[in-house]
Formats: C-alpha cells, structure tokens, sequence
C-alpha cells in the first residue's frame, strides 16, 4: 500500500478538508465550536489516514507541486462547500435544490474549460466508461450528494466533516473485496485510528 505516492498525495491533501471545516467554523458557524478533545481525535483519524497510504515523498518537480497545490485547493473548496450550505440560506433549501445549483453551475464551466484546454472526444467512450459516467451522475451526484447536503444543514458541521476520513478506507476495502487487492497490518490499525478519533471527536463535552 506505500508504493501508491500518487494516490497517498491526493488522499493527504484532500482530506485536510476537515480541518478548513473546523477552523472556518469559528469564524461563520459560531456555535459549532471544537474543544481540545475533538481537535486530538480530528487529528488521530488523520494519522489513521497516514498510516494507512503511507508518508508521502516530497515533491521532485514543480508538476507534482502544482498537482499537491490543487489537491490542497481542492480540500479547501470542499471544506467551503459545507461552510457556505451551513452558515448561509441554503441551509433552509432542499437538499435536491442545492445540488441542482450546482450542476447548474458546474457543468457549463467544465464545458468552457475543457474547449479551452483543447480537449476533443475523439472516439466514442468505452463500456466501462459510460458506465461509470453513468454511476457517478446517478448515486453520486443524484444520491449520495443530496444525502451530505441533507446531513449538513441536520449535523454540526464540524462533527460532520469527520466523517469524510472513512471515505478512503472504504475505497481501499473495495480494492480488496472487487480487486483482490491485499489489506495489511498497517490498513487494520488505520481503521482503528481513525475509529477512535470519530469518537473522541463525537463524544458530548
């Protein structure tokens, strides 16, 4: 499992999101406080993480620091993502509202960006990936998105994001079960980590 450094990098840098949760909470969701407990077991579930992809190398071209950089960004613009549905009069829409917004949104810009970029189809998608376009826009998008939006405007926003550290664990238990790929010693005591920081983070104060 250490040798996947593409996959270690995108998964460290993206799941910092929770953190941009917490810490932006304080500014736009005052009520939703972290005490010093939750703030360890936040960070217990991250190392859970770590030790799950393993450390990541440092970056050894700009290109690898640019990708980390968008991760980063990425991991940021989620954590906004559920400040913005929390703090502000989405919180009193409909889940199915707010993700209609977005792919309002979102697909023209991902049209405009990919004829800017210069990308063409120049052949017909195969099986595979119809068939994941096709899972992507109906349970991701569809479904899984409406129920996060749903469990924000519910949930502490800080608690919540928690939560997003079993996502990883979860895709590479489906790497075993669908791929036969091995689970290690390190996976085991990375559930456990991340295990326990969920609850110290959802214990009551």
């Amino acid at each position: 499992m250490r040798n996947r450094t593409t996959a270690t990098r995108g998964v460290l840098f993206l799941y910092a999101a929770p953190f941009f949760v917490v810490i932006g909470s304080r500014l736009f969701i005052p009520g939703d406080r972290f005490y010093p407990l939750q703030w360890f077991g936040l960070a217990l579930s991250f190392v859970g993480i770590v030790v799950a992809f393993g450390v990541p190398t440092p970056a050894a071209d700009p290109h690898q620091l640019l990708g980390d950089l968008m991760l980063l960004g990425g991991g940021i613009a989620w954590a906004a993502t559920t400040l913005v549905i929390k703090a502000s009069p989405l919180s009193r829409v409909s889940p199915e509202k707010t993700a209609l917004y977005q792919l309002v949104i979102s697909a023209p810009l991902l049209a405009i960006c990919a004829l800017a970029l210069g990308e063409r189809m120049d052949r017909m998608p195969s099986a595979v990936a119809l068939a994941s376009f096709t899972y992507q826009g109906l349970w991701v998008v569809s479904v899984s998105f409406v129920i996060w939006f749903a469990l924000i405007i519910r949930y502490s926003a800080n608690r919540l994001s928690a939560f997003t550290f079993l996502t990883p664990l979860f895709g590479v238990a489906a790497g075993h079960l669908v791929l036969n790929e091995p689970l290690t010693p390190a996976f085991a005591l990375a559930v456990a980590l991340v295990a326990a920081g969920l609850v110290l983070v959802n214990r009551p104060r």
